[in-house]
């Protein structure tokens, strides 16, 4: 019984996976962010930034050639 018990500490004391979690959460974040960040731009408020952002990336990429 004893090594069973310590068999369960070192695993729940081991840190393999934790790098994998916290990628797997800063992934999360970012995609919500980027989410919200379109769901804003598309509404009413930032429609019309998003359209004179594209239009001058546009002008500026056709300027430059």
């Amino acid at each position: 019984m004893t090594r069973m018990w310590n068999w369960v500490i070192a695993r729940m004391e081991s840190d393999d996976g934790q790098a994998t979690v916290e990628y797997f959460l800063v992934i999360l974040a970012a995609t919500a962010l980027a989410i919200i960040a379109l769901k804003w731009l598309q509404s009413g408020s930032g429609g019309g930034l998003l359209g004179g952002l594209f239009g001058k990336v546009i002008d500026w990429v056709a300027g430059a050639f």
